[in-house]
């Protein structure tokens, strides 16, 4: 693929983000123990009851997203843009993959013509928040997804939280 990109807006800050404090890491990743075991027990809870037909449609508190992983701490404390590159493809292969799959998917299923309605064909758009970004930048994201296919859309960005990319290439299949 390209590792052309589109630039960001003049006057758009989208540097690295700033390093997160080692002290507010070091609280993060050796007090979340304490508060797992609750989490843990909730969810197992949940569980019971949804093998007991009173489960709700959610799929329980999500843990992974604030759990700080011994790796990602690596990251956060000490992590190279190499690294910060490795970590965001990562994780742009993973959501990327899912969504162009689910699209590729949809227009199957356009194609079959059995449907009522069908599935508005669009581009596939994915978001990615700051924790996987932090140490390139909205723009050196903007570069792995260049390479990946996808495009940053700029005008629903916000690159101090989240950046929104959208799939420019073919879908293949």
């Amino acid at each position: 693929m390209s590792t052309v990109h589109n630039p960001p807006p003049a006057g758009l800050a989208a540097g690295p983000l700033p390093r997160r404090s080692a002290l507010g890491l070091a609280l993060q990743f050796w007090l979340q123990w304490l508060w797992l075991l609750p989490w843990g027990l909730l969810i197992a809870v949940y569980f019971i009851g949804a093998l007991l037909g009173a489960g709700g449609d959610s799929v329980g508190p999500n843990i992974v997203r604030s759990t700080l992983t011994p790796r990602r701490y690596r990251l956060e404390r000490h992590g190279t843009p190499q690294d910060w590159e490795a970590w965001a493809d990562a994780e742009l292969q993973r959501v990327g993959d899912a969504a162009v799959a689910r699209e590729r998917e949809h227009r199957a299923l356009n194609a079959e013509g059995k449907r009522r309605y069908k599935y508005p064909e669009a581009d596939p758009v994915v978001t990615i928040k700051k924790r996987y970004y932090r140490g390139i930048g909205a723009t050196g994201l903007a570069a792995v997804a260049a390479r990946r296919g996808w495009q940053v859309d700029w005008a629903k960005t916000r690159p101090d939280s989240e950046v929104q990319l959208v799939h420019r290439g073919p879908l293949g299949g």
